[in-house]
């Protein structure tokens, strides 16, 4: 899943690409309103988190195992009166973010000006439980309609591409280990970018699926320096693996976290593990 470095996980960069790292919760149903986000709960966080910004909502997230995953298929939803918001609640630097929004409860650590150092799962994922308990326990939260759906863990790594054969990105098997880099041909001109996506099926002990894992890649330009990335993006969305919400919580994220950091390491190249000076 993503590079990190925790005492006895036997993952440590000391230059990691992760850039982004986001937890989250979905709940069942609606929880909270606007009224109660912004009146109830952004008190509680105000002194951490006092910049405020409104988001278009995010779609529900789901997933099902009955079937093939259905390709490019459009959809709509209709509503009426004005649509919900998503609220971020910004730490005064911007690299710490809460999201709220009527289902779903969710916090970011991002890099903002590209230099800063990542705190490590160790800290943010406590930090994360802590504010959803801040938030569960405000009065205007629907107590009776919080049960988390779906958890999710995101790690975000922007890596340089190798921009090789004069051309834009260059060949994604320079990061991806079990890809194989296209031999020379007399047609075909040099591959400009490559788009991946890779599905793994998450199971409990008697082998029913009770979520997924997604490695994606796809390419993007730098802001700053106009710079080729490949964007290795490592998510696992999964079903809560303990009685009682937090609890249930955080027993998804830290198998997801393992997840990531050892996966993240097993399809990338030792070329990129040098690089980002594995120790």
């Amino acid at each position: 899943m993503t590079p990190d470095a925790v005492e006895g996980d036997g993952v440590e960069f000391a230059n990691p690409p992760l850039n982004e790292v986001v937890f989250s919760v979905q709940f069942e149903s609606n929880v909270i309103d606007e009224v109660g986000t912004l009146a109830e709960f952004w008190p509680k966080i105000r002194n951490d988190f006092p910049r405020l910004e409104k988001q278009p909502p995010l779609p529900p997230a789901s997933e099902s195992f009955d079937a093939p995953a259905a390709g490019g298929e459009m959809q709509f939803q209709l509503m009426q009166g004005a649509p919900p918001q998503r609220y971020w609640f910004l730490s005064e630097d911007g690299t710490l973010v809460v999201q709220v929004q009527e289902d779903r409860f969710m916090f970011n650590w991002r890099q903002v000006e590209g230099t800063e150092d990542y705190p490590r799962y160790r800290v943010l994922a406590p930090r994360f439980l802590e504010l959803l308990a801040t938030f569960l326990s405000c009065d205007r939260v629907d107590s009776a309609s919080a049960t988390a759906s779906w958890v999710e863990l995101q790690y975000i790594n922007p890596i340089e591409a190798p921009r090789t054969d004069g051309v834009t990105h260059g060949q994604l098997a320079h990061i991806l280990n079990f890809l194989e880099t296209d031999p020379p041909r007399t047609s075909l001109p040099a591959v400009e970018d490559t788009q991946l996506q890779q599905r793994f099926r998450l199971c409990d002990e008697d082998g029913h699926p009770r979520g997924r894992l997604y490695l994606t890649a796809v390419p993007a330009i730098r802001a700053t320096d106009a710079a080729p990335l490949y964007v290795v993006t490592l998510l696992a969305r999964g079903r809560p693996l303990a009685d009682g919400l937090v609890d249930g919580v955080q027993g998804f994220l830290d198998l997801a976290h393992q997840l990531i950091i050892h996966g993240f390491r097993e399809v990338t190249t030792p070329e990129m593990h040098e690089l980002w000076g594995e120790t």
